[in-house]
């Protein structure tokens, strides 16, 4: 999951273009996006964009967090059973970016005003914070409405489905890995364009 490996088309490249803007750090100059917020069905590449976020960024010494919804919610119940909630905090207030995956499952009022005063301390500080959701901030429903405001102060992009060049880009480039792998597998070029053609989903 590196940005070597990830295709771009017109579904995608705002998106791709500003996370390689995140994961640059703006030239040091502080966080260009914050938060940079993207959303997307299944299936369309946001977990693979995060990663190469992170893989990029840590690259650059760059001390980096990449925790899903669900990793963030088991941290902080773990951090008070053995109260160790002040060393929860400060783990992730003194990093340089923190990139949060599936925030549509961040659940619990405790929880999330702790995620809150997270984003702001990070905020404050003029560091990055990148999170990846299956709707925009505006539909997060079950999330208190002061975050969905601090997660919509940023830039908040769609992954949108893949048009038909960028479907055939992606089989053709999974045909080649198979024949790289398997010499004996031979993939017409007809196949590929059929199966990019009938499969509309991720």
């Amino acid at each position: 999951y590196t940005f070597d490996n990830f295709l771009v088309g017109s579904s995608n490249q705002m998106a791709y273009a500003a996370a390689q803007e995140v994961a640059r750090g703006a030239n040091g100059a502080g966080a260009p996006f914050n938060p940079f917020f993207v959303h997307s069905a299944v299936g369309l590449g946001k977990t693979h964009l995060l990663q190469a976020i992170a893989h990029r960024a840590s690259q650059t010494r760059r001390r980096v967090v990449y925790l899903t919804a669900e990793k963030f919610m088991y941290g902080f119940v773990s951090s008070l059973r053995d109260q160790t909630t002040i060393a929860f905090k400060e783990r992730l207030r003194t990093i340089d970016l923190l990139i949060i995956d599936d925030v549509q499952f961040l659940q619990g009022k405790s929880i999330q005003q702790e995620f809150s005063h997270t984003l702001n301390a990070l905020f404050d500080a003029g560091r990055q914070v990148v999170v990846a959701a299956d709707a925009p901030p505006v539909e997060l429903e079950n999330h208190d409405e002061r975050l969905r405001s601090r997660l919509s102060g940023g830039l908040c992009v769609n992954l949108k489905s893949f048009d038909d060049e960028l479907r055939y880009k992606i089989v053709e480039t999974r045909a080649a890995g198979a024949q790289a792998a398997h010499p004996g597998i031979v993939i017409p070029p007809a196949v590929i364009a059929y199966v990019a053609s009938v499969i509309r989903t991720n």
